[in-house]
């Protein structure tokens, strides 16, 4: 889907930024991965979206994201965890691509992260647009 190519292309980018190491000196910035799933789901979040987004900031420019589509039924609640925002370190030296950028070669997508983890938040946050344009009960 062009969609999802173009988030993770966004998120992939950030990638050197989003580096995990502090012995090596590298704190990740997740507010940079958490800015481009905001950007994605604007059009349904704030006045009348169905989709509350917060920032939970516990250290400063690290913030977890949590996002809220609330169903019919205000009892009964489902829960996806487990989308970290930053990466481990890669080392462009070792890599036939540039890890920072995201690269298609066929059917494969080559980047810092696409599988672990900027892939799956970029899944995530489809999956939550959907629920906002879809509106299931």
């Amino acid at each position: 889907d062009n969609a999802f190519v173009a988030l993770l292309e966004k998120l992939i980018s950030e990638s050197k930024y989003l580096q995990n190491d502090p012995g090596q000196g590298l704190i990740p910035q997740e507010c940079k991965s958490a800015a481009h799933v905001e950007e994605y789901l604007k059009p349904y979040i704030g006045e009348g979206g169905p989709l509350k987004f917060e920032k939970l900031e516990y250290e400063k420019g690290r913030p977890n994201v949590k996002i809220t589509y609330q169903g019919s039924d205000s009892k009964e609640t489902i829960g996806i965890i487990g989308c970290h925002l930053d990466v481990v370190p890669a080392n462009p030296e070792k890599w036939e691509v540039d890890p920072f950028k995201l690269t298609i070669k066929g059917d494969k997508l080559y980047g810092r992260g696409t599988t672990d983890c900027l892939g799956h938040v970029a899944m995530v946050t489809m999956l939550m647009a959907s629920l906002a344009k879809n509106k299931p009960k």
